[in-house]
């Protein structure tokens, strides 16, 4: 079923919801769907509305619904790449379920963030993760906050599990990762040129543990993903991770 964001909007059953232009075009031009065809209407914040379209293109609500939100919220620092990597993090990231990305210019980073540009390229960003969202079915819409200094980055997130990947740790994920489900969990990534180590002791000294994904060198487009891969699998609800009912359920001795 074909589904649509309308960020700010409240659902009620019976409600008629004119559509915003763009949407209403993409319904009438690209996907063609006719008076009586059923989709579905998301608020960004969890809501999910079923609705029926009707001959003028506006739609009815017939039922409304809320998603469960993330048992782990996931935030990514994200050192500003240059050229259009951003937008492939930002496009993976959402369909992989991160729910916080925070864009930081940082010292190596080859792109730079001009005050002149920065709302017309947050509209970019943002149309970006509100159709990865719409296509993998995320009913959260990711929230994206662009950090002019890492330091801003550092105090604008808070949670209970903290992770700076940088090549000069030798300490191994999996021994940092706890059993018990966090909350919430941040990831720092560097831009393409690394994290430089006063960076990285401005991140411990705020909490964040260095770590290593291994032998090999990960691009930034990649490293970001490749880690919020392996959060999403542990703690999230990809693949029914350590903190779905499932899994608990499972993981209790039935005899």
């Amino acid at each position: 079923m074909q589904r649509f964001f309308i960020p700010g909007t409240s659902f009620t059953v019976g409600q008629v919801v004119e559509l915003p232009a763009e949407t209403l075009r993409h319904l009438r031009t690209v996907l063609r769907l006719s008076a009586g065809a059923e989709c579905e209407l998301l608020d960004g914040s969890g809501l999910i509305a079923q609705a029926q379209i009707l001959e003028d293109y506006q739609v009815r609500i017939l039922s409304v619904a809320k998603a469960p939100p993330p048992k782990c919220s996931l935030s990514l620092i994200q050192g500003l790449p240059k050229g259009e990597k951003l937008e492939l993090v930002l496009q993976k990231g959402t369909e992989l379920g991160v729910n916080r990305f925070l864009p930081t210019q940082m010292a190596r980073s080859v792109g730079r963030l001009k005050p002149e540009r920065e709302q017309k390229r947050s509209k970019r960003w943002e149309k970006i993760i509100q159709e990865a969202a719409r296509q993998s079915g995320q009913p959260y819409l990711p929230q994206l906050q662009i950090m002019q200094s890492f330091e801003s980055a550092l105090t604008a997130v808070d949670a209970d599990l903290k992770l700076l990947l940088w090549e000069e740790s030798a300490q191994p994920l999996d021994q940092l990762l706890p059993d018990k489900c966090p909350q919430q969990i941040a990831v720092i990534v560097g831009p393409e040129g690394g994290i430089t180590a006063e960076e990285a002791q401005k991140a411990e000294l705020a909490g964040y543990l260095p770590v290593s994904l291994g032998p090999r060198i990960l691009r930034t487009e990649t490293a970001g993903l490749a880690i919020m891969t392996i959060l999403q699998y542990l703690y999230g609800d990809l693949a029914k991770g350590r903190c779905s009912e499932n899994a608990a359920f499972q993981g209790k001795d039935e005899s």
